[in-house]
């Protein structure tokens, strides 16, 4: 996998397929493999970019904390260095908290937003259990077996059971760090769009799966209804994490809805 020098950090990306480019933005504490089920679906009409944040799987963390902002930041970055001017921006959980601040920040940048699984100010019981999390690790845990609990959690009883049959499961990267992990915590606990989301204004499609527990449905329904045109999908079934088969249509929908021309 390549990887690009940014001004401050090196960062791991991959790119397949051709035509419009795609950008797919993971959740905390996520990498590159989060969307290995979700490239092939893509890349036969698009140019799909999918990128390990700062803080996550193989790209480069300097010490000391970071903000969404930063993130975005990154991103843009690394599509000046790939040469890309426009592009369709998916975020999902954390990831579409960056893609937010990509539609606000650089809105000339973003063909179509597609914000799944998120929301505007993260829910209390998402943080209350990310920190206890921490703790845990703090007091002895091993991370990894404490963020396979949490990946567990994402899903719904027939997704996990599902996983379970085909014997799919991914734990944890070995180079998420506890350090790492409570960088990416304190810039999610740091969002805040409430009263920024109104402001977004390219076209966006948010979806959500009826059954997440990490971030109730109705989240995304409040996001939707800030931003001027937004629609809201519901995905029947599916929770927090959703198998990419059961929304890709929605994606593949929405960008083809909105081409960069």
């Amino acid at each position: 996998m390549p990887k690009e020098s940014l001004r401050q950090i090196k960062m791991n990306y991959e790119v397949r397929g051709n035509g419009e480019p795609i950008v797919l933005i993971t959740g905390l504490g996520g990498d590159i493999s989060f969307w290995r089920s979700m490239v092939p679906l893509l890349s036969d009409r698009f140019k799909v970019i999918t990128l390990d944040a700062r803080g996550s799987g193989l790209t480069e963390c300097p010490d000391g904390p970071f903000d969404i902002k930063m993130l975005c930041e990154d991103v843009v970055e690394l599509l000046d260095k790939l040469s890309i001017k426009k592009a369709h921006i998916l975020g999902w959980s954390m990831g579409g908290n960056v893609a937010q601040e990509m539609a606000l920040g650089h809105p000339e940048r973003v063909a179509s937003l597609i914000l799944v699984s998120t929301y505007m100010r993260r829910p209390s019981r998402s943080s209350y259990m990310m920190n206890t999390m921490a703790e845990s690790v703090r007091s002895g845990g091993d991370l990894i077996y404490v963020f396979k609990i949490m990946q567990a959690l994402c899903m719904t009883e027939e997704s996990y059971r599902k996983m379970e049959e085909r014997g799919s499961y991914s734990p944890a990267k070995a180079e998420l760090t506890l350090e790492r992990f409570e960088y990416q915590m304190a810039a999610v606990d740091g969002f805040d769009s409430r009263d920024r989301a109104k402001n977004i204004r390219v076209p966006t499609r948010v979806i959500h799966g009826k059954d997440d527990i990490m971030v109730p449905p109705r989240m995304g329904e409040e996001l939707a209804a800030e931003i001027d045109g937004a629609d809201f999908v519901l995905i029947e079934g599916c929770g927090h994490t959703m198998p990419s088969k059961e929304y890709a249509w929605a994606v593949v929908e929405h960008v083809l809805k909105h081409p960069i021309g």
